[in-house]
């Protein structure tokens, strides 16, 4: 009785596991099909199999020594792509930028402050071309040196809509933890603690459609 009851139990988890392993395929070739060609397909769902498999999905790469950047690169991807026409009706004014500290220039003479660094537009790095956008569209940004700086912004800030800028693992957490806003995000070009870059036209771009749902038609 108790051989057939295991053998019944094995069969369940060898069951579980080849489903497992199934979304894990599908959530692979789905996922490079879209880095690959811009195409989504089914983005809730693939989100969602992304999202039960990430951790394991993560430990396959380590073991096969591949790198699992792409992971994170097509989770924040798929969040684009399904937030990207609700973030149209946002206004910028209810929309906070978060950039990384990270991005500023070496000599950089910005002060820090309680919501992070306090650019002055000094035209030493990327940043001062993004802030001169935000002014405009009376944006909030920020320039965090850490996460206890971004709970302390979610905490203290009234808004609906986020674009982040950081690296891919930290980003694609970042907007996973914060899903019940609209987030947009851009990943970096080049990582590391100094001198790190982003495409400041993706970034601006972004900037440019919010609220443009909400603009009257001609």
């Amino acid at each position: 009785m108790f051989e057939i009851l295991f053998n019944s139990i094995g069969k369940i988890v060898l069951f579980i596991l080849s489903i497992l392993i199934i979304i894990m395929i599908i959530t692979l070739i789905l996922g490079r099909h879209l880095l690959k060609n811009g195409k989504i397909i089914f983005p809730n769902i693939l989100l969602f199999t992304l999202d039960i498999s990430y951790g394991l999905l993560k430990r396959i790469c380590e073991l096969v020594n591949i790198d699992s950047t792409f992971l994170d690169n097509i989770g924040i991807d798929l969040q684009n792509n399904i937030n990207k026409e609700k973030f149209k009706h946002i206004n910028p004014e209810d929309i906070i930028l978060v950039l990384p500290h990270c991005l500023r220039g070496m000599n950089c003479p910005a002060t820090l402050g309680t919501s992070g660094l306090e650019c002055i537009k000094c035209n030493k790095c990327d940043i001062g071309k993004i802030k001169e956008v935000a002014d405009k569209k009376n944006m909030k940004l920020f320039i965090t040196p850490g996460s206890s700086f971004i709970k302390n912004i979610v905490k203290n800030t009234e808004f609906k809509g986020v674009i982040g800028v950081a690296c891919p693992h930290d980003l694609n957490a970042a907007m996973t933890n914060l899903s019940t806003y609209t987030c947009q995000g851009v990943y970096l070009l080049k990582e590391g603690c100094i001198n790190t870059r982003v495409n400041v036209n993706e970034v601006i771009d972004l900037m440019n459609i919010a609220g443009t749902s909400n603009k009257p038609k001609k």
